[in-house]
């Protein structure tokens, strides 16, 4: 047998504990909401600019 070392191709199951992935998603979802509100408020920035400007 052709035995070299880093060549070991076993596979490891990993077991997550629910409540682990459950805040991992709630994380996840609270980033993109921020995300999303930052957008929206340089969106609204922008436009209140160009109306400021145009006065």
């Amino acid at each position: 047998m052709n035995k070299r070392p880093g060549t070991d191709k076993r596979r490891f199951t990993v077991l997550v504990n629910p409540k682990i992935r459950e805040e991992q998603r709630r994380q996840a979802a609270l980033r993109k909401f921020i995300k999303d509100c930052e957008r929206l408020y340089e969106k609204n920035r922008a436009h209140i600019q160009e109306e400021t400007g145009n006065e």
